[in-house]
């Protein structure tokens, strides 16, 4: 009887820790960091400075930005020597498109593209192929090349 009863207690036992619900696990590793690609169509900026900080956080050297002063055509136009970069906001998305013409007719002289990603409202040109790949795949826009 008494083996009958330590059994049953036994079961008893258990049952009450298999109907308990474990404790929530935690983890001590942080969670990964989001990856949140940019806008297809580049998205708007308010100033060259904010482009230029998305630019150095991707590792294109741009710690030289110097703004040009009373831009023709562009709202704010400014340039990083170090990582030969012309960054521009424009009013409207046709100031843009207009930008990219005269890259392109200073690159038809040059007898290269325009070498320039555009956003809704920035213009980034630079001579190096490797920055315009950068450049799109910080920002996100357009890829002018011919």
């Amino acid at each position: 009887m008494r083996t009958i009863m330590l059994a049953a207690a036994a079961a008893v036992v258990m049952l009450v820790g298999c109907g308990q619900q474990p404790a929530a696990r935690t983890s001590l590793s942080p969670a990964a960091p989001s990856t949140t690609a940019p806008p297809a169509d580049g998205g708007s900026y308010a100033s060259p400075r904010d482009i230029v900080a998305k630019l150095t956080a991707a590792g294109i050297a741009c710690s030289d930005y110097t703004p040009v002063p009373d831009p023709i055509n562009a709202k704010e136009l400014g340039g990083c020597q170090g990582g030969n970069l012309v960054v521009g906001i424009y009013e409207r998305e046709g100031d843009v498109q207009a930008q990219v013409e005269i890259y392109r007719a200073v690159g038809d002289e040059l007898d290269s593209g325009p070498d320039v990603v555009t956003g809704r409202n920035w213009t980034v040109h630079t001579t190096n192929r490797e920055h315009l790949d950068l450049v799109w795949k910080a920002l996100g826009g357009k890829v002018h090349l011919e």
